[in-house]
């Protein structure tokens, strides 16, 4: 009987959600995907180094310049978005010549009379190693070269049309050097870490120019974002030929304790030479044609059974059902003008969210474009990273990259017992190994924590199941147990609080005197009440302490009818230079909850627009903004948020935001697509217990002809 009782249970729950999350195409409305997408494919008619076009799966991609290639390295590095082949599964550190420990970053914090050990001293030598330990491996350099192997120059290319086909994802490249045509294809493997090229031209043939292959040891962290790649030290790593065959190479790669496999096969004459310390070239001289497959690996792979025909056509039937199963939004037909450049922004960052971010390891800022902060995952936007997965309906995505948190949640748990706490704590700023990385704000982060409770809630919102419950209820319990305990309760005034130690979402508040920011309290709160809602599913009795926190945590501090950021900066709004956002949060980000008023949620949005407009609402805060607004009923301003061009909102030719206070040192700064596509599904698709009125979050003024197929509601 309670099994007959549970699956019915289940299939009612699924029957619900499936009623409420999914929008799906209005009647006569169909949207033409292909024509959709293919309206907005990248055309590059000149060298500009913040347009290069990559390829890839989420766990590797390739950047290409004009060239089709990466055949102008220093010049896109210097004035741009550097060219990097990258993938999820290589990673490197440099050698711990003094056998330093994560313990000696590590300096004693006050926990309201409690001493915690923190890896805050990010400066000294264990912090700096440990930062920047492990980082990503720069797989190696593909590029046309001279005959002699001199470096293509800027001049040298001439006659550019380069174009991105988004519907298959090939890369196409013509243009001509020394008055004669070339034609490349680029493209991606959907599964493997691997790129291939078809290259034509006269040049191949007369032998005038060539491809390369190098490989460096790493990169120079002298310099935290964007590093260069490190070419000085050819004795620190090692290229080694393991096996070699008329069409054929394998190549093992030694850098330190890292190794992976490099296997590049070619169909067409050439003959494959070495042209200096992790330099090769491939010589086509007597043919006009060549096709070249570039294979990385962990390990060590003979497969040879892919040819570029087949990748390319692998690439685009992944590419098609990426486009024709997912969400989609049309605004053909819009009378108004930013609509073309809206729906523009949309397929683009849809594009670089499936190259970038759907990978097995949560993605670093700048995904697999480039490196950044060390080629670290910082997982206090994660949220924004993945959350808009579910909402575009490929939610098997989110998953891809959330299953990560179940295999380091041993470690989390160790964290958080070495601490004095229950449950797990999440590492803020992590490499693939799932340890945390030492920094002066690092370490005092939270609002990271209730992450993989939400994502896990929309996981479950998308397959309702008891096998959802059964797969990812102890990442949901463990991160509940860790909010509970973090909580303090103060018996003074009776309520539990947030921190000190704590460091808010602006990250420049002093940790020892923050105390219960807005936005980190309504977390708490909707993260144990979403865990309570997980043990009632799984008919277990409710948990006690939770509910006490959920009872006494301390409300949101209101300063002339405004929410402040936090309850120990009561004159933000007086200060000069500008007061943060972050609070916002609390409503948009988050649905709607006892602890947030809407009407003192309205008067603070009104008073940060007011004081800065448009101008507060760039780079990832475009989300924020826009998705505030939308919950609160002001349309227009929502919009206007979505199609704001402020420096940090601009999206580039390629569909990259530069970061705006650093645009050159961080110039594909993707929080800001992933968190605008956020907003983007949720004006579109609604939220639960919204508006019942079609696409919510755009105004019904007759200027916008919306077209919804698919999407996924939030909360």
């Amino acid at each position: 009987m309670n099994i007959l009782f549970s699956s019915i249970r289940t299939i009612l729950l699924f029957c619900a959600y499936s009623s409420c999350s999914i929008v799906n195409k209005v009647e006569g409305q169909n949207i033409n995907r292909f024509a959709l997408v293919n309206r907005h494919n990248v055309i590059v008619k000149e060298v500009d180094p913040l347009s290069p076009l990559s390829v890839g799966n989420g766990d590797f991609a390739f950047t290409a310049d004009v060239t089709g290639m990466q055949s102008l390295e220093k010049y896109y590095y210097m004035n741009g978005i550097p060219l990097e082949t990258l993938s999820t599964f290589a990673w490197h550190s440099f050698p711990n010549e003094n056998n330093l420990k994560l313990e000696d970053a590590m300096k004693k914090s006050d926990f309201h009379g409690r001493k915690i050990f923190y890896a805050s001293q990010e400066k000294n030598k264990a912090g700096n190693y440990f930062r920047k330990n492990p980082h990503p491996v720069p797989l190696g350099q593909v590029s046309l070269v001279r005959e002699n192997g001199q470096s293509l120059g800027i001049t040298d290319i001439k006659n550019i049309n380069q174009k991105l086909d988004l519907w298959t994802g090939l890369l196409t490249s013509s243009y001509t050097i020394d008055a004669e045509p070339v034609y490349v294809e680029t493209v991606s493997s959907p599964e493997k870490s691997t790129v291939a090229f078809s290259v034509q031209s006269k040049l191949l043939k007369n032998g005038k120019l060539k491809t390369a292959f190098r490989f460096p040891y790493s990169y120079d962290f002298s310099i935290k974002n964007k590093p260069p790649f490190d070419w000085k030290h050819p004795d620190l790593h090692t290229t080694v030929i393991v096996k070699k065959d008329s069409n054929s190479i394998l190549l093992k790669r030694m850098i330190d304790e890292s190794e992976y496999f490099v296997t590049i096969t070619w169909r067409g004459k050439a003959k494959f030479t070495l042209k200096g310390a992790h330099y090769f070239m491939l010589d086509a001289t007597g043919t006009d044609h060549l096709k070249i497959i570039c294979q990385f690996s962990p390990t060590m792979s003979s497969d040879k059974s892919s040819s570029f025909t087949k990748i390319r056509k692998a690439s685009a039937d992944s590419w098609k059902n990426y486009w024709t199963k997912g969400g989609a939004v049309d605004f053909s037909g819009s009378k108004d003008p930013r609509a073309n450049e809206l729906e523009r922004r949309i397929i683009l960052s849809q594009y670089l969210m499936k190259v970038n971010y759907a990978g097995s390891f949560p993605p670093q800022e700048t995904g697999l474009t480039h490196i950044s902060w060390y080629g670290k995952h910082n997982s206090e936007v994660y949220w924004w990273h993945a959350a808009q997965f579910y909402q575009w309906n490929h939610t098997d995505l989110l998953e891809k990259s959330f299953r990560w948190y179940k295999k380091i949640l041993p470690l989390a748990k160790k964290d958080a017992q070495r601490e004095g706490f229950h449950g797990a704590r999440w590492p803020k700023m992590v490499g693939i190994d799932g340890r945390t990385s030492p920094g002066g704000i690092n370490p005092f982060i939270i609002w990271n924590q209730p992450n993989p409770i939400y994502l896990a809630e929309l996981i479950y919102r998308n397959n309702p199941s008891s096998s959802t419950l059964s797969k990812y209820s102890d990442v949901v319990f463990e991160s509940a147990d860790f909010l509970a305990s973090y909580a303090f309760f103060d018996k003074n005034t009776g309520r539990y609080i947030l921190g000190p130690p704590l460091k808010s979402v602006n990250e420049k508040t002093d940790e020892s005197t923050t105390q219960n920011p807005t936005f980190e309290l309504v977390q708490w709160y909707y993260g144990l009440k979403i865990a309570q809602d997980w043990r009632s599913r799984l008919e277990m009795p409710t948990n006690k302490q939770w509910d006490d926190v959920m009872k006494k945590l301390s409300y949101p501090t209101i300063k002339d009818n405004k929410y402040l950021e936090m309850e120990t900066d009561p004159d933000m709004y007086s200060r000069k230079g500008g007061f943060s956002s972050a609070m916002i949060m609390s409503l948009g980000y988050l649905p709607k909850t006892p602890l947030i008023d809407p009407l003192i949620m309205k008067n603070t949005f009104d008073a940060i627009y007011k004081r800065n407009g448009l101008k507060s609402f760039v780079s990832w805060s475009l989300g924020k903004g826009a998705m505030t607004a939308a919950r609160l009923g002001d349309q227009k301003k929502a919009v206007d948020i979505l199609c704001n061009n402020f420096p940090g909102a601009v999206f580039l030719k390629n569909g990259h935001v530069q970061r705006a206070k650093e645009p050159l040192a961080c110039p594909a700064y993707l929080p800001a697509n992933s968190a605008f596509l956020s907003a983007a599904a949720l004006m579109a698709a609604g939220w639960d217990n919204g508006p019942e009125n079609y696409a919510p979050g755009f105004p019904k003024d007759g200027n916008w002809n919306i077209k919804v197929e698919n999407l996924n509601k939030l909360p």
